[in-house]
């Protein structure tokens, strides 16, 4: 068989791939903290809507709150 030749990334692509790899696994890491605190606070009946935004929306006030 023949063998084929794929043009290298450049220098640039490869720091771009670098850069979306790792702000992916920050926001798995973001998604798993908050899905872990949203969990603990189920336990003591605290709801919190689903979704970062909201999370860092509610967490403020129900921390203020008297129910923790």
């Amino acid at each position: 068989g023949s063998m084929r030749f794929v043009q290298g990334k450049t220098v640039e692509q490869q720091d771009v791939q670098a850069l979306l790899k790792i702000r992916d696994r920050l926001v798995k890491s973001r998604t798993a903290l908050i899905n872990e605190i949203r969990g603990l606070l189920q336990e003591y009946g605290l709801t919190m809507a689903r979704g970062a935004k909201r999370f860092y929306e509610e967490l403020p006030l129900i921390l203020a709150s008297e129910a923790v």
